[in-house]
C-alpha cells in the first residue's frame, strides 16, 4: 500500500509543478509581477530536473538530496515571499510546490526495503 502511496504523491508532484508552472507563465504573459517570477523559478528547476537531469542526488554529507533543485526551489519560495504583496495565488502555489518537493524527495522517493 505504501509504496502505490508514494507513486500517486510523485505523480501529484509532478502535476502541481506543471501546473504551477502553467500559471505562472500565464500570468507573466498577462501582467509581469515580480512574485511571478519566484514561482516560476521554484517549479520549473524540479521539471528541468526531470527531463534535463543536471542534479544527480545526494550532497557531500549525504543528507540533503538534490542540492541544486532545492536551492532554486528555496531562492524562488524567498522570492515570492518578499515580494507577494498580500496572500494571495503566488503564495500559495509557492508554498504548495515547497511542501510537495520535500514529499516527493524525501518521502515518495525512499526505498521501502521491499525492492
Amino acid at each position: 500500500m505504501s509504496s502505490v502511496l508514494k507513486r500517486v504523491c510523485s505523480y501529484l508532484f509532478l502535476a502541481w509543478m506543471l501546473a504551477s508552472t502553467a500559471i505562472a507563465l500565464v500570468a507573466l504573459l498577462r501582467e509581469f509581477a515580480l512574485p511571478w517570477l519566484g514561482i516560476l523559478l521554484s517549479a520549473a528547476a524540479p521539471l528541468v530536473n526531470r527531463v534535463l537531469p543536471f542534479d544527480r542526488g545526494f550532497s557531500m554529507n549525504m543528507k540533503v538530496k538534490m542540492p541544486l533543485v532545492s536551492l532554486f526551489v528555496m531562492l524562488g519560495v524567498a522570492w515570492v515571499l518578499l515580494t507577494v504583496p498580500e496572500r494571495s495565488w503566488p503564495l500559495w502555489l509557492v508554498l504548495g510546490t515547497l511542501g510537495s518537493l520535500l514529499l516527493d524527495t524525501y518521502w515518495a522517493s525512499q526505498d521501502d526495503g521491499n525492492v
